[in-house]
């Protein structure tokens, strides 16, 4: 089992990485308090409610994806919670994707004004979600704009979990594990790519899903609230999260083509090829991410969903976090003119 503690000033958790590690962990935790509320992903429940998580009873099951992160999903919960007579004192386990992990950490932030969870991710994705205490649900006007930081008290990530992904899940996934990637270094993505060139496997990724746990660690303990370098985790993301509203792809998928973007961007930025788009995109589509919605987006819609990006700080341009010629993360903010321009190029180059 690897084990990785965060180093904030105060109030650390530890990262519990491994096999078949679930129960045992858990047994640590859960001894501690005298109620334990379980929040599972019903998909997730279905799957291993006679293997990992058998010991679980009465679990409050939500829906599997995006919809559990609905505001009347979300409310539903949280009365579930009151219902069952929850404390101040006792823990909630939450256990699911990315999607359970944001909607199960946000009631527990707001839940009698805040109460202890732990993160139990089951999803590639959620290698990256589950760390660094953000949690949130939906709005009509865009993805995570309400919600709250909330460190977890521990995140149990057993791979197990993961052999039961469809292959949809792993390209997901697979999303940030490459965003964490380019975050790293020049290297790391040509490793990366090398040892997928033949297909997505847990097998060929499970190295650089750990890497890329130490890598988001990293970050949120140097930057919890995000004012500065965390903000280098969104890589992808401003464009990405626009995809993954209007065109309701999973998160991954949406992640790569807003990766795809920066990579064109940080390009003309620095009048530099430091990315090979022509590669990049074979990559891609070999992969079979849909790179050609690209080709489809409507600009003045993007850059309307983009507006309510929480990174934005002025009306008149948009954050946007690039990669220079030394192959280091920057943020930026572009004006709506320039922005227009470079996703007209994005449309051509596809």
């Amino acid at each position: 089992m690897n084990e990785f503690k965060t180093t904030y000033p105060d109030n650390n958790y530890t990262v519990h990485v491994g096999h078949e590690i679930f129960n045992e962990v858990m047994e640590r935790y859960t001894s501690e308090y005298n109620d334990v509320f379980y929040i599972v992903d019903e998909t997730v429940y279905a799957n291993f409610k006679d293997g990992q998580l058998h010991g679980i009873e009465d679990p409050i099951l939500i829906d599997s994806g995006e919809s559990s992160k609905s505001f009347d999903s979300f409310i539903n919960l949280t009365e579930r919670l009151l219902e069952k007579g929850i404390k101040r004192s006792s823990l909630i386990v939450v256990i699911g994707g990315g999607a359970a992990g944001d909607a199960g950490g946000f009631a527990s932030a707001v839940t009698l004004r805040g109460v202890d969870f732990i993160q139990v991710p089951t999803t590639i994705l959620a290698h990256d979600s589950a760390i660094g205490g953000k949690t949130a649900i939906n709005s009509v006007h865009g993805k995570n704009l309400i919600g709250a930081f909330h460190r977890p008290v521990g995140v149990v990530y057993d791979l197990e979990f993961l052999n039961t992904l469809p292959k949809s899940e792993i390209l997901s996934g697979y999303g940030e594990v490459f965003k964490h990637a380019l975050l790293n270094s020049e290297d790391a993505v040509h490793k990366l790519m090398r040892q997928t060139s033949e297909g997505l496997s847990i097998e060929a990724i499970e190295e650089s899903i750990i890497d890329g746990i130490k890598t988001k660690m990293k970050y949120v303990s140097q930057d919890e609230f995000e004012s500065g370098s965390r903000k280098f985790l969104n890589l992808g993301h401003t464009l990405g999260h626009a995809i993954e509203y209007r065109y309701k792809i999973p998160h991954g998928h949406a992640i790569i083509l807003g990766l795809y973007a920066m990579m064109y961007i940080s390009n003309e930025t620095a009048e530099s090829n430091i990315f090979d788009l022509q590669k990049f995109h074979e990559y891609f589509s070999v992969l079979e991410y849909p790179v050609g919605l690209l080709s489809e987006m409507d600009i003045d819609e993007m850059i309307g969903l983009m507006r309510h990006d929480k990174k934005n700080t002025r009306n008149e341009a948009i954050g946007f976090v690039l990669v220079n010629e030394s192959f280091s993360p920057y943020f930026t903010e572009l004006n709506i003119n320039a922005l227009e321009n470079y996703l007209s190029g994005i449309k051509e180059s596809i």
